[in-house]
C-alpha cells in the first residue's frame, strides 16, 4: 500500500536561451583507428559509437540483445549515415568466452571500450548469478581473450565502472584511494570487474584504464522504469497526460552527483588516448551533487519550461503536479548508498577534463528528446540497451 504527499517545486523561471558549451579537449584519435565497444547499443555505448562514427572510426559493437540488434543497429546507421561501412554489429554474450572471441577477431583495435553490464541495481538483485557472471566473469572473459592474443593488444582498455564501489560515502567525497565498500550485489560486481580490470595491468600488462562513474544522464536513456530522471520525464510526458512523477520516501535524503552523456563519453575518449593514463584508476566527478529530491524538483521545471512552448495546458498541469513522495516496501536484494560524490581532481590532472555541460543545460535537452520520444512515437528509436 503506497501513502503520497504532493511536492510542488516552485514556479517555472522564464526560459534562457542555452548557453554555449566551452570547446571540447582536443582528441587524439586515429581517423582511420578501429575500435570495439562492448554494450554498444546501450546508453552510454551509442552515444559513443557515435561519436567514434563521427570522429571518422571504424567501430565493432558488441552487444547481446539479438532480438533487437538489427533495429537499433539501424538507428545508429540512420544517426550517421556516411558511416554506414564502417560500423559492424557482433551479437553475442560477454559470458561466453567464445562470443568474445568472436567479437575481436578480424585484426587488432587501436582502443577496447568495456560498458557491457547488468547496469540496474533492482534487476541484479533479481538475478544475482547473472549480474556477477555479467560485471565480473564477463570482464575477465574480455581481459583473457586479450592477453592470450598479444600481437593484438590495443593501446587501451577502458573500463566503465561506477562510484558505487565505494559503498557508503565517510568524509565529504570519495578520492581513488577511499575504502572499496560497495556490498550490494551490483555494487560488488562492478567492484570485482574494476578490480581484475587492475590486476590484468598489473599481472600481464594488459592497458587498463578504469573509469569510476557518477550518474550519467541525457537523452535516449531506456531505463526509465528504474533510473531517475528518464522514469520521472516518463510520468510527466505520459501521453495518456502529465502525472507526477515519484520520490521514494527512502530517498529523500539521498545525494548523488550527476553528469551529462556527451561529457562521460569524452572522459573515454581521453582516457583511451592519453598514454598517461594507462594502468591507472580515476573517479569521473559530475558537474553537480545534488539531494533527489532537488533532482525531481528541477526535472519537473525543465519539462514544464519546455512543454510551455508546445502545450501550455500541459506545462500547467506539470507545474501543478509537482512531485509526489511515495512510501514502499524495501526491495530484497537491494542496498542503497545515502550520500556519494567523487572527486575527480586525478584525472582533470592528467587529461584537463572537466565537464562542459551544465545541469540544466543538460536537463533541457534530456526533457526534449523524452518528449519526442514518449509523445511522438513516429519518432521512437529502439532504445533497449545493457550499457550504463
Amino acid at each position: 500500500m503506497e501513502a503520497e504527499s504532493p511536492v510542488h517545486p516552485a514556479a517555472a523561471a522564464p526560459a534562457q536561451p542555452p548557453q554555449p558549451s566551452a570547446a571540447e579537449p582536443a582528441l587524439e584519435l586515429a581517423a582511420d583507428g578501429r575500435y570495439l565497444v562492448t554494450g554498444g547499443l546501450g546508453f552510454l555505448g551509442r552515444h559513443l559509437v557515435r561519436r567514434l562514427l563521427a570522429l571518422g572510426g571504424e567501430v565493432t559493437v558488441f552487444d547481446n540483445d539479438n532480438n533487437r540488434t538489427s533495429a537499433r543497429t539501424a538507428w545508429l546507421r540512420a544517426a550517421e549515415p556516411a558511416a554506414t561501412g564502417r560500423l559492424r554489429t557482433v551479437a553475442g554474450d560477454i559470458r561466453r568466452p567464445e562470443d568474445v572471441q568472436r567479437a575481436l577477431a578480424g585484426g587488432s583495435f587501436r582502443s577496447v571500450f568495456h560498458l557491457a553490464a547488468y547496469s540496474v541495481i533492482e534487476r541484479a538483485a533479481h538475478d544475482p548469478a547473472g549480474a556477477i557472471a555479467t560485471n565480473a566473469l564477463g570482464t575477465v572473459n574480455l581481459l583473457e581473450a586479450l592477453r592470450r592474443a598479444p600481437a593484438t593488444l590495443p593501446d587501451s582498455v577502458v573500463i566503465a565502472s561506477t562510484d558505487k564501489v565505494y559503498g557508503e560515502m565517510e568524509g565529504t567525497r570519495y578520492t581513488e584511494q577511499s575504502a572499496l565498500r560497495g556490498v550490494g550485489i551490483y555494487d560488488a560486481a562492478k567492484l570485482a570487474g574494476d578490480v581484475m580490470g587492475q590486476a590484468f595491468h598489473q599481472s600481464f600488462q594488459v592497458p587498463t584504464v578504469v573509469l569510476r562513474l557518477c550518474n550519467v544522464f541525457g537523452p535516449d536513456d531506456p531505463n526509465w522504469r528504474y533510473r531517475l530522471i528518464p522514469r520521472a520525464l516518463s510520468f510527466v510526458f505520459d501521453p495518456a497526460g502529465a502525472a507526477a512523477p515519484e520520490l521514494y520516501f527512502e530517498s529523500i535524503d539521498h545525494w548523488r552527483d550527476y553528469i551529462y552523456v556527451d561529457d562521460v563519453v569524452t572522459a573515454l575518449l581521453l582516457a583511451a588516448v592519453r598514454p598517461a593514463c594507462r594502468g591507472e584508476v580515476f573517479n569521473i566527478a559530475g558537474c553537480v551533487n545534488l539531494s533527489t529530491p532537488e533532482v525531481l524538483r528541477r526535472v519537473v521545471e525543465a519539462a514544464a519550461c519546455h512543454e510551455g512552448g508546445l502545450d501550455p495546458a500541459r506545462a500547467a498541469k506539470i507545474m501543478d503536479n509537482g512531485f509526489r513522495v511515495v512510501v514502499r516496501g524495501q526491495k530484497p536484494g537491494v542496498t542503497t548508498i545515502s550520500r556519494q560524490h567523487l572527486d575527480g581532481t586525478k584525472f582533470g590532472r592528467c587529461t584537463a577534463f572537466r565537464p562542459r555541460v551544465g545541469f540544466d543545460e543538460g536537463l533541457e535537452r534530456t526533457a526534449r528528446a523524452a518528449r519526442a520520444w514518449h509523445l511522438g512515437p513516429a519518432a521512437r528509436p529502439e532504445l533497449a540497451g545493457t550499457a550504463r
